[in-house]
């Protein structure tokens, strides 16, 4: 009887541990993206095609879901952003799907398929 109790116990804080770790992950990459983030490049295929209004532009997501970018040419845009469950989809204004690449402390980087244009790569620190 004390060996079933005890397997019993184990399992049951595996089981927490496994589900806390699961819900620490998704915490910790929306927490990784809410900061201010200055371009490094823009790139279609290699190439960089940053504009001078684009060149080290911040994009600031905010905790409350909101974002603002700030170019060097004085323009501003705003809207919402939701990071997907998985970390894998950055959704800005419920139509643009960024699929993310890198999400670190340090670095994101987000790609986006743009018509005949091709695969959009935004790199920032």
């Amino acid at each position: 009887m004390k060996k079933i109790n005890l397997l019993l116990i184990v399992s049951i804080v595996a089981l927490m541990g496994f589900f806390a770790s699961s819900c620490k992950k998704e915490t910790t990459e929306v927490n990784m993206i809410i900061r201010n983030w200055t371009l490094e490049s823009k790139t279609v295929a290699g190439l960089d095609v940053t504009t001078s209004c684009e060149n080290n532009s911040k994009w600031n997501f905010k905790s409350d879901g909101t974002y603002a970018i700030y170019d060097s040419c004085d323009n501003t845009e705003t809207g919402t952003w939701v990071l997907a469950e998985d970390g894998k989809t950055l959704t800005l204004d419920n139509n643009t799907f960024y699929k993310v690449i890198e999400n670190s402390i340090t670095k994101l980087v987000i790609e986006l398929q743009v018509g005949d244009i091709g695969l959009v790569k935004w790199t920032f620190n």
